[in-house]
């Protein structure tokens, strides 16, 4: 490989060049420096789009990333942990039977939360017939033989026919349905409390089923009901996959 020295021209000798080929020269050299001073421009240009492509393309996973359902749940989960229930399971009560008079009575009523709402769904079947006015009543307690007071906390008993706590039958003596209400309490305070059933208020009339004296037969007779309604079912309130 062969390099070759630059030349080198003394002052004298670049004088006697003709002006044409001085004016090529700089010419030469002006078109090389815009050539260069481009492709700087260039190889900027292209490196700034790269950033701006690469932070473009976080930003767009960031966005995707906080609106899918993993991290809404994530952020939802973190909320709720900040509040202090992680999870409110629906509580359900297996109801059974008190009476004696309806001892088939039975069926479920569970309870959910629609923000400080209690949401007390129910299906029931086997109790009074056509009880408009049968009560939906929680209690404190430690079981359904040893049951203390209604429980709520706001300044009057939400547990009432006028308080809208109410389960309708028909003239089989099934029901189904739900309502709301606020007992004053919070999801953990109403966990594992009981929930009792009640037949109609000021019901003087109910039918009583009896065995007669004679044959051994069934027969209906009314008799005088005891003063306020009776208790004729009662269920605990258990969390969903869960225990008390």
């Amino acid at each position: 490989v062969f390099q070759s020295e630059p030349i080198k021209l003394s002052a004298k000798a670049i004088s006697s060049l003709p002006n044409s080929f001085i004016l090529n020269l700089h010419s030469i050299f002006i078109m090389r420096s815009i050539s260069s001073l481009i492709a700087v421009l260039v190889i900027t240009m292209i490196s700034v789009g790269s950033v701006s492509a690469m932070e473009s393309a976080k930003d767009l996973s960031r966005k995707k990333n906080v609106y899918s359902p993993r991290m809404q749940n994530k952020r939802a989960l973190k909320k709720d942990k900040n509040k202090g229930d992680v999870e409110e399971k629906p509580m359900v009560a297996s109801i059974g039977a008190l009476d004696e008079y309806f001892p088939n009575f039975k069926g479920f009523v569970a309870i959910e939360y629609d923000d400080d709402m209690m949401v007390v769904d129910f299906s029931l079947r086997n109790g009074p017939g056509r009880c408009d006015k049968c009560k939906v009543v929680l209690y404190d307690g430690d079981s359904c033989d040893d049951l203390d007071d209604p429980y709520y906390y706001t300044d009057d008993n939400p547990w009432t026919v006028d308080g809208g706590s109410v389960f309708v039958t028909n003239k089989n003596g099934r029901a189904a349905g739900f309502f709301k209400i606020n007992n004053g309490r919070k999801y953990k305070d109403n966990k594992c409390k009981y929930i009792v059933l009640f037949d109609k208020e000021e019901d003087d009339d109910r039918r009583r089923l009896e065995r007669s004296t004679n044959g051994g037969t069934r027969e209906l007779k009314k008799k005088k009901s005891p003063s306020g309604p009776k208790k004729i079912g009662c269920g605990q309130l258990v969390p969903e996959d869960d225990v008390c």
